[in-house]
Protein backbone atom coordinates (compact mmCIF):
# COMPACT_ATOMS: atom_id res chain seq x y z
CA UNK A 1 0.00 0.00 0.00
CA UNK A 2 1.29 3.41 -0.89
CA UNK A 3 1.96 6.10 1.73
CA UNK A 4 0.38 8.67 -0.59
CA UNK A 5 -3.22 8.44 0.81
CA UNK A 6 -1.94 8.74 4.36
CA UNK A 7 0.18 11.78 3.49
CA UNK A 8 -2.77 13.37 1.71
CA UNK A 9 -5.02 12.90 4.75
CA UNK A 10 -2.37 14.36 7.05
CA UNK A 11 -1.88 17.37 4.79
CA UNK A 12 -5.64 17.97 4.56
CA UNK A 13 -5.97 17.71 8.35
CA UNK A 14 -3.15 20.18 8.89
CA UNK A 15 -4.66 22.63 6.42
CA UNK A 16 -8.04 22.38 8.10
CA UNK A 17 -9.71 20.88 5.06
CA UNK A 18 -10.82 17.81 7.03
CA UNK A 19 -12.34 18.00 10.48
CA UNK A 20 -10.20 16.47 13.18
CA UNK A 21 -11.76 13.96 15.52
CA UNK A 22 -12.11 15.78 18.80
CA UNK A 23 -11.72 14.12 22.15
CA UNK A 24 -14.96 13.93 24.10
CA UNK A 25 -15.54 17.06 26.13
CA UNK A 26 -15.32 16.83 29.91
CA UNK A 27 -18.81 16.68 31.37
CA UNK A 28 -19.79 19.71 33.39
CA UNK A 29 -19.42 19.08 37.10
CA UNK A 30 -22.69 18.28 38.77
CA UNK A 31 -23.55 20.70 41.50
CA UNK A 32 -25.20 18.66 44.19
CA UNK A 33 -27.00 20.08 47.15
CA UNK A 34 -27.63 18.31 50.41
CA UNK A 35 -31.38 17.84 50.54
CA UNK A 36 -32.68 18.99 53.92
CA UNK A 37 -34.35 16.05 55.62
CA UNK A 38 -33.10 13.56 53.03
CA UNK A 39 -32.59 10.99 55.77
CA UNK A 40 -36.35 11.09 56.36
CA UNK A 41 -37.21 10.60 52.67
CA UNK A 42 -37.42 7.58 50.42
CA UNK A 43 -35.28 7.48 47.28
CA UNK A 44 -38.44 8.13 45.23
CA UNK A 45 -39.22 11.23 47.30
CA UNK A 46 -35.68 12.53 46.85
CA UNK A 47 -35.85 12.02 43.09
CA UNK A 48 -39.27 13.73 42.91
CA UNK A 49 -37.83 16.68 44.86
CA UNK A 50 -34.85 16.94 42.47
CA UNK A 51 -37.16 16.86 39.46
CA UNK A 52 -39.37 19.61 40.91
CA UNK A 53 -36.33 21.82 41.52
CA UNK A 54 -34.98 21.21 38.01
CA UNK A 55 -38.38 22.14 36.61
CA UNK A 56 -38.47 25.47 38.44
CA UNK A 57 -38.44 28.29 35.92
CA UNK A 58 -36.75 30.95 38.04
CA UNK A 59 -34.40 31.08 41.02
CA UNK A 60 -37.30 32.54 43.03
CA UNK A 61 -39.52 29.57 42.18
CA UNK A 62 -36.69 27.21 43.10
CA UNK A 63 -36.25 28.95 46.46
CA UNK A 64 -40.01 28.81 47.11
CA UNK A 65 -40.10 25.07 46.39
CA UNK A 66 -37.08 24.54 48.60
CA UNK A 67 -38.62 26.54 51.48
CA UNK A 68 -41.84 24.50 51.22
CA UNK A 69 -39.81 21.30 51.29
CA UNK A 70 -37.81 22.39 54.35
CA UNK A 71 -41.02 23.26 56.18
CA UNK A 72 -42.53 19.85 55.36
CA UNK A 73 -39.37 18.03 56.44
CA UNK A 74 -39.21 20.00 59.70
CA UNK A 75 -42.80 18.93 60.42
CA UNK A 76 -42.03 15.30 59.52
CA UNK A 77 -38.99 15.37 61.82
CA UNK A 78 -40.98 17.00 64.64
CA UNK A 79 -43.61 14.25 64.48
CA UNK A 80 -40.82 11.70 64.87
CA UNK A 81 -39.21 13.60 67.73
CA UNK A 82 -36.25 14.64 65.58
CA UNK A 83 -34.75 17.84 64.24
CA UNK A 84 -33.14 18.45 60.89
CA UNK A 85 -30.29 20.76 60.01
CA UNK A 86 -30.65 22.95 56.94
CA UNK A 87 -27.00 23.48 56.01
CA UNK A 88 -27.85 26.12 53.41
CA UNK A 89 -29.42 28.30 56.12
CA UNK A 90 -26.29 27.97 58.22
CA UNK A 91 -24.13 29.13 55.29
CA UNK A 92 -26.33 32.19 54.73
CA UNK A 93 -26.23 33.10 58.44
CA UNK A 94 -22.42 33.23 58.51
Amino acid sequence: MSAFPLRLVLILLLCGALPAVAAPAEPAPVQREIIPGSELMTSQERERYRLRLRGAGTPQERERLRAEHVKAMEERARLQGLTIIDYSREKKAK
